[in-house]
């Protein structure tokens, strides 16, 4: 089911809101069935409610993580051959956009056409899209709330022409390997023949930094990663104690991913769905892996899809790789 909303009139005229359905039940077997792995483990989706997402955007301008700053890096030295590569015109999508910040140096240099912004945390994307719909009176912003994650039912949503998927942050390094070729061919799918993915990517380095970018000294991470279980409560009414789990991260530099878990600190009761759960201290739960790329890696993803990078670019340290995938 899917709803459109102007929030009471609230809205910019040059914003629509899409409210998607998420059904409690399959969210409540999901976690059951996750959580009931030989080593359990949530989905990172569970990160992000408007609590997730204001923590994760702290997290953004921590001294540690390095990787918005380098990404942002790259835009400031390479935007007009980026915005050149794109073309004009075009309906620039962005799954997981958060607060939009990211995509605003495209909306003002590519200058697209339409700008879709989808993000799983309904209210902190109606207020972000809203803004940016206010910032650019003459460009047509469709919000969607949506589990991107999942198949896209909502493409009608989407005007027609050119599509740009603007996937920056590293987030694809959320989904294990197989799920990553999985999500490039859904959106190769969505832009068609003649689009192009823009994808941001961090890259494989020394396990000192990585560590240090996933385990701040001020511990935000931390508490972003313990209001997953306070996500999971909300969404399937299970009774977590997010105070009773401690965060953890590490760097596993042969599989070239972070591995961030929390640490049952005494024995749990968990109820969920009407089963009961019990971890005993010291359980591990994982709730992200963050893979790490090299451009090798990049190029088999592209060719995953039929796809290939046409161009890319690095900021001044070779950290993080901003690529454009397009058709082969």
């Amino acid at each position: 089911m899917i709803s459109t909303s102007d929030r009471a009139g609230n809205s910019p005229s040059n914003l629509r809101f899409i409210q998607t359905e998420r059904p409690l039940v399959d969210e409540t077997l999901e976690v059951l069935a996750s959580l009931s792995e030989e080593l359990p483990r949530l989905s990172p989706k569970y990160f992000y409610d408007s609590r997730g997402s204001e923590l994760f955007e702290e997290i953004t301008v921590l001294p540690e993580y390095y990787l918005t700053r380098s990404e942002a890096e790259i835009f400031d030295r390479h935007l007009d051959d980026i915005a050149q590569a794109l073309g004009s015109g075009d309906i620039i999508i962005e799954p997981g956009s958060g607060n939009c910040s990211k995509v605003r140096p495209l909306l003002k240099r590519a200058a697209p056409s339409a700008y879709i912004p989808i993000d799983i945390a309904g209210e902190f994307l109606w207020a972000a899209a809203a803004n940016t719909a206010l910032e650019h009176p003459n460009l047509g912003v469709t919000a969607i709330a949506a589990d991107f994650t999942q198949r896209w039912t909502f493409l009608e949503e989407i005007p027609k022409g050119r599509r740009i998927v603007f996937y920056p942050g590293s987030t694809l390094g959320n989904f294990d390997p197989s799920a990553q070729q999985d999500f490039i061919r859904q959106l190769a799918q969505v832009v068609g023949t003649q689009g192009g993915i823009l994808l941001g990517v961090d890259l494989h380095k020394d396990s000192a930094t990585l560590q240090r970018a996933y385990d701040d000294a001020a511990g935000v991470t931390a508490a972003f990663n313990r209001n997953m279980l306070a996500v999971v409560n909300a969404r399937t009414g299970a009774n977590f104690e997010p105070k009773e789990w401690r965060h953890q991260a590490r760097y596993n530099s042969e599989m070239r991913r972070i591995e961030m878990e929390l640490v049952a600190q005494s024995m749990q009761t968990v109820t969920i769905g009407g089963q009961t759960l019990k971890f005993s201290e010291g359980a591990i739960i994982r709730t992200e892996h963050s893979h790490k790329f090299t451009m090798a890696s990049i190029q088999d993803l592209a060719a995953a899809a039929a796809m290939t990078v046409t161009h890319h670019w690095l900021d001044s340290n070779a950290r993080f790789c901003l690529a454009l995938l397009q058709n082969a």
